[in-house]
Order: C-alpha cells, then structure tokens, then sequence
C-alpha cells in the first residue's frame, strides 16, 4: 500500500483550524470543522485530535 497525502477536507480543516488560537478551535462554533478534520484525518493524527476533542469536552462540561 502506497502513502497517500492526507484528504483535501482534513487539510482545508487544519488550515483553518491552526490560524486560531486553542480557544477558538475548542469554541461551539467550530466544533463542525474539528468534527471535519477528525473525520477525514489519517491515522497517525486521529491519537491527537482526540486528545483535543476530550480537553474539548471536559473544558466546554
């Protein structure tokens, strides 16, 4: 199996997603597009994007 370049919507996520600061990425309003990146991200990254999206959920709870 060959390595392939991470999906176009992980990529247009994480673009958006690293110009914020973690406030703003853990904020209501973006947790679609978190949702978008962690959909579509490879899987190396998902350990870390869930890491995030827990400190997500303990800090919104």
């Amino acid at each position: 199996m060959s390595e392939t370049s991470p999906h176009p919507k992980f990529m247009e996520a994480m673009r958006k997603l690293s110009a914020m600061s973690e406030e703003e990425r853990l904020s209501e309003e973006n947790k679609e597009l978190f949702e978008q990146a962690m959909k579509y991200a490879p899987l190396d990254i998902q350990p870390a994007l869930i890491a995030i999206q827990k400190k997500y959920e303990v800090s919104v709870h």
